[in-house]
């Protein structure tokens, strides 16, 4: 399928040849066999982590000659299971691969469809990597709980690359047969493929009766959740329930899934009492990432724990780099550095989106390599960072490969033009280039996709601000109000604006609306309180700022804020309690 979406006209003249999944979606266009049946190419095999870094050829009668091997437009084949046995260990009742997979062909053409995921182009490849043409999402809060469990929906990729199973070779054909959609096997006798049933489909492993929904694999180990209220998905993960992780933070876990009649604290009882204390490399992420994303006490030091640690995940590591830009310092900035040369293409990209927020200054010697990397993924990302550097950052050669990852990276938004997201991120990079008419063009073309986007009226005003044009930044604000009334960014933005032109009294009804709005978010509430309390109304702010402290203990702006308010106001002993926190909080990172 082709979206063939002309932004000029905002028009669609969409085409497509099937209207369901066939044989070219997986295996590339049949045109290419018909060309070789005729004996114009060689069908190939295509080989190698890069998908095109080498090629064997199947053997084929005359008249095909290597002389006539071609690069382009080859049909696709998966061998991945090719030649390769699972041999059963008696000691684990685990079957070991006989070959390591030497691919990542299949299970990133299947990853297109079975993953959340951004479209990078139209122009897919088939046998490229998944990261030349898609961006699948990090464990991101939302999408995914704390420990990696799926949340949102966000199909199978996700989950599945991060599971032992994915570590050990196992494909997703393994499991599947794409041809017929059908498992293997019924059930858990999929399972019993690679693990035997003597040990595992026993009692004294699972502590069920025989036959209940306990004494399947599938129960335990893929807990389903339902999506659309009629479309249940499993969780391709594989974990082992961990009930223990859930009374520290908050995830689920496949016991209480089904004895929703009982308590964390009963199921936490008999998890201990049937098995031995058990870590498997999921759980070494979901603290720290749950620390990273409640700003818990030592977050900066256990992600970096996490970041190098070769033994996890690419997708735990790639969302640990990416958590760690709340918490750069000196201590984890040269890490997260070096991990712009890490061997796989998410961890790279998550380093980039660590260092989004700092001058290009600090990292356009680390980061300008990327602009060459073998990734579109990754090269559109360092290109937009970039965006920013002064000229004299950067060589002539990386100037000259940052003005190609700049078009490629336009490219990009461009076939999602017809996404407000596309056209934000266009204007996000004009505004970074300095392009101020290019950036309010295509802020302008959101508005006119989804005139509900507040986002794009927030970062046009912002634009305007940067050019001294708050009236006109107003005068949008203002409209964004008429078209989303209800958006807590766009009454902060408005009340940021009125705070600048200094009418605080007309900005604090504003910001208030913000802070009620978006009760999750700590940094309206803080910027509410201190307009309060610039207005001299410190018991207010005070009041303010303890309720968002409950909500988001370890927010060091709300402990600064609250120390030195109760300081002016004459209260010293309390402020010495929020001081307090706020140094022990600071004791565990190494921001400045």
């Amino acid at each position: 399928m082709q979206k063939r979406y002309d932004a000029s006209k905002a028009v669609y003249d969409t085409t497509w040849s099937e209207i369901n999944v066939s044989c070219e979606a997986c295996h590339g266009p049949g045109s290419k066999h018909v060309a070789w049946a005729n004996g114009h190419s060689p069908l190939l095999q295509k080989g190698g982590q890069g998908g095109f870094e080498s090629a064997r050829e199947i053997p084929l009668n005359p008249p095909f000659s290597k002389g006539e091997v071609s690069s382009k437009g080859l049909l696709l084949s998966f061998n991945e299971r090719g030649g390769v046995n699972w041999t059963m260990d008696g000691a684990s009742g685990i079957a070991r691969r006989s070959l390591a997979r030497a691919t990542n062909i299949e299970i990133d053409a299947c990853a297109r469809c079975h993953s959340r995921r951004g479209v990078l182009t139209e122009d897919y490849v088939h046998g490229k990597p998944l990261l030349e043409s898609h961006l699948p999402a990090l464990l991101t809060p939302g999408l995914y709980y704390a420990d990696g469990q799926i949340q949102d929906e966000v199909y199978e990729y996700g989950s599945f690359v991060q599971s032992a199973m994915h570590a050990a070779g196992v494909t997703c054909s393994d499991c599947h047969e794409p041809h017929t959609l059908k498992l293997r096997a019924e059930g858990s006798n999929v399972c019993s493929q690679c693990h035997a049933p003597g040990k595992f489909a026993s009692a004294e492993h699972h502590h069920h009766k025989t036959n209940s929904t306990g004494a399947g694999c599938l129960g335990c180990h893929m807990p389903e959740r339902v999506y659309m209220v009629v479309d249940p998905r499993r969780n391709h993960s594989f974990r082992i329930p961990r009930p223990d992780l859930s009374a520290k933070l908050g995830t689920p876990n496949a016991c209480n899934g089904c004895h929703a009649d009982k308590n964390l604290n009963w199921t936490v009882a008999a998890f201990a009492k049937w098995y031995k204390p058990m870590e498997s490399a999921q759980q070494r992420y979901a603290e720290a990432l749950h620390a990273g994303r409640s700003g818990a006490p030592g977050a900066e030091t256990k992600l970096l724990a996490v970041v190098q640690d070769s033994s996890l995940p690419a997708i735990a590591r790639a969302t640990a780099l990416a958590e760690l830009r709340r918490y750069l310092s000196p201590k984890s900035l040269p890490i997260v550095q070096d991990n712009l040369k890490d061997s796989d293409p998410l961890a790279r990209f998550g380093a980039l989106r660590a260092i989004e927020g700092i001058d290009p200054k600090v990292h356009a010697a680390n980061s300008a390599a990327l602009l060459r990397d073998p990734f579109r993924a990754v090269r559109t990302t360092a290109a937009s960072l970039l965006a920013a550097a002064p000229a004299q950052t950067l060589t002539s050669e990386q100037r000259t490969a940052l003005d190609k990852a700049i078009q490629e990276y336009v490219a990009t938004q461009q076939s999602n033009a017809d996404r407000p997201e596309g056209q934000l991120n266009l204007g996000l990079l004009y505004t970074r280039r300095g392009d101020v008419k290019k950036a309010e063009e295509h802020y302008r073309k959101a508005i006119q996709l989804q005139p509900s986007f507040a986002q794009a009226y927030v970062n046009l005003a912002d634009l305007y601000r940067a050019q001294e044009r708050d009236k006109d930044g107003e005068k949008i604000l203002r409209e964004a109000l008429t078209a989303v009334p209800e958006d807590a960014s766009v009454a902060h933005a408005l009340g940021l604006l009125l705070v600048r032109e200094k009418k605080l009294n007309e900005a604090l009804p504003w910001l208030k609306r913000a802070a009620a709005l978006e009760p999750k978010s700590a940094r309206f509430a803080y910027v509410y309180a201190v307009a309060l309390h610039s207005s001299g109304d410190a018991g207010a702010a005070v009041a303010v700022l303890e309720k968002a402290l409950a909500a988001h203990p370890n927010d060091r702006d709300i402990l600064a804020a609250l120390a030195s308010f109760h300081e002016a106001r004459g209260d010293a002993a309390v402020a010495k309690k929020y001081a307090a926190r706020l140094r022990a909080l600071s004791e565990t990172d190494q921001r400045p």
